[in-house]
């Protein structure tokens, strides 16, 4: 009989690389995934509302069609903006009637365009395919080990006192536990004893006995195994990428830290953006004088200038320069050394003076000035490029 093959170390679980870089790509992803998903939604909502209006509208014009000129809303609505605009023709005793014709064309281009809005499309386009997308995408994470959790707390855990609680309490939801079931033995039945030698030959008629019933015993049963523990409510709003047991727990953990160092950032970011263009920000820019301005945030820092940003990379290149020769090794320093007078000629004899070499003169340093000379709005500028090459690189 063949034996079966032992099981590979690669399903026992998946440890992807720990190093950043992965973070980073895997960081991107997620929040593609995740705009995406926020962008259908929106775009799913403004379509709901629509189509939300537009029914109301049939229903509303189906209404005027159907009932009697009388209580015609569309009449009495039309005759009141006739009375206020005109009141010397149209009095109040004036009756005011729409044609009839009127609520009946309104009537048909609204079930027209109701007829065009699912026939064309529009609703599996705009609104099904966004209630399909977060299941797509984690039907085709599984193999990924990933699923992206966009559930929602419920909307009775954001109010912290429900009157209808006290009314309609909900029972506490427990974890069913299933104690392991043990087979019963079944018990043991004394064997029938056999007739005497003297019985047998005195009766002649045959002896017919009964055997007691024999007792079956339960067959055990299986144990159940406990539910799968539904996937809790994303804390993130916007949702969240969370991985499968199968995947190292040390990975898990970095990439979480990862992510939430990167939400504070983004969250801190959402503020700024949102205090600088409040209704306070606007009025600290127009009225400098106008009391409670000082609980304004101040104004984002100016662009660097183009000197200031060479002068910089000036700055950089020779602190690089400067710090090369200290991490070489002392031979390279000798073999890397210039001298100021070039070698002379091979076909130069040794009694003649050597040809005019170039002058090797040191770089003019004395226009660009040094840490004291800078202003103070110079050295402002510095460190606000500095901090945004920093965010430029930590965002790459």
């Amino acid at each position: 009989m063949r034996g079966r093959s032992p099981k590979s170390s690669g399903s026992s679980g998946f440890c992807p690389p720990n190093d950043v870089a992965t973070y980073r790509d895997l960081l991107l992803f997620e929040e593609r995934l995740k705009s995406n998903a926020a962008t259908l939604q929106r775009r799913k909502a403004r379509y709901q509302f629509f189509l939300a209006q537009l029914m109301l509208s049939i229903v509303f014009l189906l209404a005027e069609v159907l009932l009697p000129p009388e209580s015609s809303l569309l009449a009495m609505a039309y005759g009141a903006l006739l009375h206020r605009l005109l009141p010397h023709i149209y009095t109040t005793d004036t009756r005011v009637d729409v044609h009839p014709y009127f609520p009946s064309g309104l009537l048909l281009v609204s079930v027209t365009t109701l007829v065009l809005f699912f026939a064309s499309g529009m609703y599996s386009e705009k609104i099904a395919y966004a209630n399909k997308y977060v299941p797509h995408a984690n039907r085709a994470l599984r193999s990924f080990n990933m699923y992206l959790n966009v559930r929602k707390p419920p909307l009775r855990s954001q109010f912290p006192l429900n009157p209808l609680a006290f009314f309609f309490p909900r029972p506490a939801e427990h974890e069913p536990t299933t104690a392991p079931s043990t087979p019963r033995t079944p018990t043991p039945t004394p064997p029938p004893t056999p007739p005497s030698a003297s019985t047998a030959s005195n009766d002649s008629s045959p002896v017919t006995r009964t055997l007691p019933p024999r007792r079956l015993s339960p067959r055990p049963k299986p144990p159940t195994s406990l539910p799968i523990p539904a996937i809790p409510p994303a804390s993130n709003p916007r949702g969240e990428l969370i991985f499968s047991s199968r995947v190292d727990r040390s990975f898990r953990d970095a990439y979480e830290r990862y992510r939430a160092s990167f939400e504070r950032k983004r969250t801190a970011k959402e503020r700024e953006r949102r205090l600088a263009t409040s209704y306070l920000a606007r009025a600290a820019r127009l009225f400098p004088f106008f009391p409670f301005t000082y609980l304004a945030p101040p104004p984002p820092p100016p662009p660097p200038s183009p000197a200031a940003s060479q002068h910089i990379a000036r700055s950089g290149s020779t602190s690089s320069s400067v710090a090369a020769p200290s991490s070489t090794s002392p031979r390279k320093t000798k073999a890397r050394t210039r001298t100021s007078t070039p070698p002379a000629p091979p076909d130069a004899s040794p009694g003649t003076d050597p040809a005019p070499a170039l002058a090797m003169r040191p770089r003019e340093r004395a226009g660009t000035p040094g840490r004291d000379a800078l202003g103070l709005r110079t050295i402002v500028l510095e460190r606000n490029t500095e901090e945004l090459q920093l965010q430029w690189g930590h965002a790459r």
